[in-house]
C-alpha cells in the first residue's frame, strides 16, 4: 500500500470517530431533556410534583402530604446529601402559652415559601389545617412521624419532602384560628404563629415543654407560676430585655465596648431597683454574656405574663458625630433612619423589614399600642430629663415607629429604647461608666413609675 492511500484511510478513520462522538453527545442530550420535564411539573398552588421516576411517589391532594417521595420501596433515602443550592430543615420544635402556639423550623439558609389555609371537611374526616410549602428545600429531619401538640389550638404538626425541592408543613388545628408565617435570621428560622380560641376540653392545665426533634435547638420552656398579688404601682411584672449578647456582641465603640455588656449592666441595675424600691417582679431575657435569638426574647414576656416588655439597646452611626436618645414602639412606619435601625436591630436586610407589614395583621400587639406609645413617652421624656442633669447637651432624638422583631407579638405594652450612641467618643465614654449607668438607671425608673401612676389615674376616672 503506497504512502498517499494509507494517509488517506487515516484521514476517513478520524472522520468516522467524530461523527461517532457526534452521535453518543447528541443521543445524551435528548435522554436528558426527556427527563427534566418530569421534574419540573407544576401543581395548583405552586407546589412542585414529585418526580414521577421516583418510586412509591403518590400525588397528594392540597394540604397532605406524599407518601415517602424521597424513598425507595425498601425505605432508603434516594438522596441523603441534597444539593448545597437547596434549603435544609434541620429541625422543628413548638411553644406553647396561654394566648398563642409557635412552630419553629430551623433552617440552613433563607428561602421563599408559601401560605395556605383549608376549611375543615368533614366528609373525608379532615380537621382545618394551615400549611407552608418551603420552596427550595430539602428535608434534613430524622423523625418522620406527626409531631402531637393537642393544646387545644393545634392537634399536630407533619413535615414531609412534597416535590423535589418542595418541603410541606402541615398544621392540624382544632378550628381555623388567626395565623402569621414569618422567617427570622441569624440563625434562619420560619416561625409559624396560630393564636385564637382554645378548645376548652383539650386547653392545657398549664405550660406544656416543647417537644424538640433531634436535630432541632432546644427549647425549655419555664413552669408556670403563680402570680403575686398586685402591688400598689399596678404593675405586677416586667421584662426587661438587655439587648444582644454572646456571639453578637450587638454595636461596638471606641476601644471596644460593646453594646451587650452596657445594656447588660443597667438592666440589672434597674431590676434590683424596681425591686426593692416598687416591689415589682422582674424577669431578664440573659442574666449573663449569652445569645438569645430574638423570638425568644419576647416569648420570655409572654410566659410569664408580664405586664410590661422593655428591650434596652445602645445606638449607633456611621456618623461618629450623631448623638442622643430615642424610644421606638412597633408598627409600620416609612422613615428611612427607623428602617435602617430596625434593620440593623433584626440582622437582616432593609427588604426583609417591609416584609414584616405583613406580620403585624391579626397580632395582640395592636390592642396595646396606645399604652405602648404612652409608655415610649414617659421613657423617653423622663431619660431627656434626667441625663440632662448629669450630661451636657443631651439630644433628644423623639418617640418614633419601627418595625423591630424582638417586639413583634408582645400582648402587652412595649418599647424598645435607644439609649445614647456607642460610635460617639463622648457619649460611648459617658456609658461605660458606673456614675452615667446609675443615672440612666435612675431615669428609666422614673418613666417606669411615672406610666403606673397614669394607669392608676385613668382607672380611677
Amino acid at each position: 500500500m503506497s504512502a498517499k492511500t494509507g494517509a488517506l484511510m487515516n484521514r476517513k478513520m478520524t472522520l468516522q470517530n467524530v461523527v461517532s462522538a457526534l452521535m453518543f453527545l447528541l443521543a445524551l442530550q435528548t435522554s436528558s431533556l426527556t427527563i427534566r420535564p418530569a421534574l419540573a411539573q407544576k401543581l395548583t398552588g405552586g407546589a412542585v410534583a414529585p418526580a414521577s421516576r421516583l418510586p412509591n411517589s403518590d400525588k397528594a391532594a392540597d394540604g397532605d402530604l406524599p407518601r415517602s417521595v424521597t424513598e425507595d420501596k425498601s425505605g432508603n433515602v434516594l438522596s441523603s446529601r441534597p444539593p448545597s443550592d437547596k434549603a435544609l430543615v434541620t429541625g422543628l420544635r413548638f411553644l406553647t402559652s396561654k394566648s398563642y402556639t409557635r412552630v419553629m423550623l430551623d433552617l440552613s439558609q433563607e428561602t421563599k415559601y408559601e401560605v395556605r389555609r383549608l376549611k375543615e371537611d368533614a366528609a373525608k374526616g379532615m380537621p382545618p389545617r394551615v400549611y407552608v410549602d418551603i420552596l427550595g428545600a430539602r428535608l434534613a429531619l430524622t423523625a418522620k412521624e406527626p409531631v402531637p401538640v393537642d393544646d387545644g389550638l393545634l392537634r399536630q404538626v407533619r413535615v414531609g419532602q412534597y416535590g423535589a425541592d418542595v418541603v410541606r408543613v402541615v398544621l392540624d388545628l382544632h378550628n381555623l384560628t388567626a395565623h402569621n408565617v414569618f422567617i427570622l435570621p441569624d440563625p434562619y428560622r420560619l416561625v409559624i404563629d396560630v393564636a385564637g380560641q382554645r378548645t376548652a376540653e383539650r386547653a392545657p392545665a398549664s405550660e406544656a415543654p416543647p417537644r424538640v426533634e433531634p436535630a432541632g435547638r432546644t427549647s425549655v420552656a419555664p413552669t408556670r407560676k403563680l402570680a403575686p398579688p398586685p402591688v400598689a404601682s399596678g404593675l405586677r411584672k416586667i421584662v426587661l430585655d438587655p439587648g444582644h449578647g454572646g456571639k453578637d456582641p450587638g454595636a461596638i465603640g471606641p476601644g471596644g465596648i460593646a453594646e451587650k455588656d452596657i445594656v447588660l449592666s443597667i438592666a440589672k441595675k434597674l431590676a434590683a431597683k424596681l425591686k426593692n424600691e416598687m416591689g415589682i417582679e422582674v424577669v431578664l431575657t440573659r442574666k449573663d454574656d449569652r445569645f438569645i435569638p430574638l423570638e425568644d426574647r419576647t416569648d420570655v414576656a409572654k410566659k410569664e405574663n408580664a405586664d410590661l416588655f422593655i428591650s434596652l439597646h445602645v445606638n449607633a452611626s456611621p456618623n461618629v458625630d450623631a448623638r442622643g436618645i430615642e424610644t421606638y414602639y412597633l408598627d409600620n412606619t416609612t422613615d428611612e433612619a427607623a428602617i435602617r435601625l430596625a434593620a440593623r436591630e433584626n440582622a437582616t436586610s432593609r427588604k426583609n423589614i417591609s416584609d414584616l407589614q405583613f406580620i403585624l395583621s391579626d397580632m395582640a400587639q395592636n390592642m396595646k399600642l396606645e399604652d405602648s406609645i404612652t409608655l415610649a413617652h414617659r421613657i423617653q421624656n423622663s431619660l431627656v430629663s434626667g441625663m440632662t442633669k448629669v450630661m451636657s447637651d443631651v439630644k433628644d432624638l423623639g418617640v418614633k415607629k419601627a418595625l423591630f422583631y424582638v417586639l413583634v407579638g408582645a400582648p402587652m405594652p412595649s418599647v424598645l429604647v435607644e439609649m445614647f450612641f456607642i460610635t460617639n467618643r463622648s457619649e460611648s465614654r459617658a456609658m461605660s461608666q458606673g456614675s452615667s449607668q446609675d443615672a440612666v438607671v435612675e431615669a428609666l425608673y422614673e418613666g417606669i413609675q411615672k406610666y403606673s401612676q397614669s394607669g392608676l389615674i385613668a382607672k380611677t376616672l
